[in-house]
């Protein structure tokens, strides 16, 4: 649903709030006072029009003091100071419709019988809008927030199951048992540790989604990402150079599962195996002051600047929405390529430590 809609229907609610408070009060004054029904209904919408339009700016007060409070005094002294301003413009308000009537001086004696009641009133007021407004954006951040946690499970899902599929196509799966059979034969032991590789990354993806971790650390993601190397080691050879940049101090720091990966499979698939001569697979993670970078590059053929997003792939973009969505307004995601300049992806995110123990890397055979 558009927001401009949803922003109409829930102001006309707000105005249809106040109607029956307006008919009460119009039914009061016709009850204790000897005019008409239409002046009592007129009077009834003069006292509630004013502190109705003013509950509008108590809305809007309520998304610059946002809750909770970072400062308590000047979160409370603020609204005390408009709370006393509401009740008296309402009151000032009151008064000069009254005067328009009887004239200034009729409408202040009267208006001192119940100046106090309707002070009292208007800090009333003003904490039952207040809190509602609090109460509604509260509501409406915990349902963004649900819906941004769902959205990141799905993509998180997705890129999951993209991921295995990715290890599963039928290319895959063809040319590693073809290298396989050929290993058993020659050299038993080469086959075996690559089985091994295979199956750890199996377990990798399947681990991530029975336990529904979302972020594991960057030595796991590398130990991950080395098996897949190692793999695509066996079918490339002395085509795939691997070259690694990782600072030590990166190695503890958390992301969400299955990031690097596709990027890696995308930097394969387009920068690396078309070429004859293969090329040169950079893998980079850095730690500066509270920012976690990382970078996949290639050496590959690259593509014009202005087709970045068509060359991107799906896993690129699956990446890009999960980081947006975990990390809102602080995840980074830049591409940069060129023909004959190579494709580069750098990822930027907060900084996390995790608790868990990193895996021994894995030793990448040429």
């Amino acid at each position: 649903m558009p927001m401009e809609i949803t922003r109409a229907r829930s102001w006309s609610w707000y105005a249809l709030v106040w109607v029956p408070i307006a008919l009460l009060h119009s039914l009061n004054i016709a009850a204790t006072s000897p005019i008409p029904i239409s002046q009592a209904a007129i009077a009834g919408a003069t006292y509630v029009i004013p502190v109705a339009l003013l509950g509008v700016a108590v809305w809007w007060l309520t998304g610059v003091l946002d809750w909770p409070p970072r400062n308590k005094p000047l979160f409370i002294l603020v609204h005390i100071a408009a709370a006393i301003l509401l009740s008296a413009i309402w009151l000032g308000v009151e008064v000069g419709s009254m005067a328009l009537g009887m004239g200034a001086y009729a409408a202040i004696v009267l208006a001192k019988t119940f100046a106090g009641f309707q002070a009292v009133d208007g800090v009333i007021v003003y904490a039952l809008i207040a809190a509602g407004s609090y109460v509604i954006r509260i509501a409406a951040r915990l349902r963004e927030q649900e819906a941004r946690t769902a959205r990141a499970d799905s993509l998180r899902m997705q890129a999951e199951l993209a991921a295995l599929r990715g290890q599963l196509n039928p290319h895959f799966l063809f040319n590693t048992l073809h290298t396989l059979t050929a290993l058993v034969r020659r050299d038993p032991d080469t086959a075996e540790n690559a089985l091994e590789r295979f199956g750890d990354m199996l377990r990798y993806v399947l681990d991530v989604k029975r336990s529904a971790r979302e972020d594991v650390t960057v030595a796991d993601e590398m130990h991950f990402v080395r098996n897949y190397l190692s793999l695509e080691q066996l079918r490339l050879g002395d085509r795939l150079r691997v070259v690694e940049q990782i600072d030590p101090d990166a190695l503890d720091c958390v992301l969400p599962s299955l990031t690097l990966q596709p990027l890696v499979e995308n930097a394969i698939k387009y920068g690396i195996a078309p070429r004859a001569a293969g090329g040169t697979l950079t893998i980079g993670a850095s730690l500066d002051d509270e920012s976690l970078t990382l970078e996949v590059r290639d050496d590959g053929p690259g593509a014009p600047s202005d087709v970045i997003d068509g060359a991107s792939g799906v896993g690129l973009r699956a990446v890009r929405q999960r980081l947006e969505t975990r990390y809102p307004g602080q995840a980074r995601f830049a591409v940069t390529t060129a023909p004959r300049e190579g494709f580069a992806v750098r990822l930027g995110l907060p900084a996390t430590t995790g608790s868990e123990t990193p895996r021994q890397p894995a030793t990448l055979h040429a």
